[in-house]
């Protein structure tokens, strides 16, 4: 994960590391020395391998930060808040619903641009979203066929999904009137595939 996906991780989870910058400054160190004490983990500030993996862990356990991690509205202080037609579990990896499960489900954050771009597209057509593949761990990816090694898929920043009662055509059509596309297309006359960079 990029300094970026920890810090919405940590923001998530009502750990304050500041803005969600990309930089890891004093309040991201801080916000991870807190989170690993809570977690029992070594206290060294860094967000290595293990940290990431508790954080993963406990964004999908719903482990969140005492009484001050949500407001008293139940917002969490991230883009989600803003989310109207989406939820996070809508973009797990999908790999434990074909076998035994390669991870827990978000080896990655979805996108911020790409979950708002989705909301933005449902909104439009005042019809439910349906999506067939989000995140994708790399074992899952693997597992499918015709996918790029380097897909967007892994690093939640894909989705291919249909909007009910429209054609594929009509869909993307409004997708490449969207700022922050980066790719679009047609999967086959009901699914479309969006990426964003």
């Amino acid at each position: 994960m990029d300094t970026k996906q920890i810090q919405a991780l940590l923001t998530y989870l009502g750990y304050d590391p500041g803005e969600v910058d990309g930089i890891p400054g004093k309040n991201t160190r801080q916000a991870v020395l807190s989170f690993q004490a809570a977690e029992g983990l070594d206290q060294d500030g860094s967000p290595g391998p293990i940290t990431q993996a508790a954080l993963l862990d406990a964004v999908a356990s719903g482990r969140f930060r005492g009484e001050d991690a949500q407001t008293p509205d139940g917002s969490t202080g991230t883009f989600w808040d803003h989310i109207r037609y989406w939820s996070r579990e809508e973009f797990k990896c999908r790999c434990g619903e074909y076998h035994a499960p390669y991870c827990n489900g978000f080896p990655v954050e979805p996108d911020q641009t790409l979950v708002e771009l989705a909301d933005d597209v449902r909104a439009h057509f005042g019809r439910p979203g349906i999506r067939s593949s989000g995140i994708r761990c790399k074992q899952h990816n693997a597992d499918q066929k015709n996918s790029a090694v380097n897909s967007r898929h892994l690093y939640g920043k894909a989705l291919d999904f249909r909007i009910e009662g429209k054609t594929s055509g009509e869909v993307l059509a409004y997708i490449q009137t969207r700022p922050g596309v980066h790719y679009a297309y047609a999967i086959d006359d009901s699914y479309v595939h969006m990426d964003v960079d």
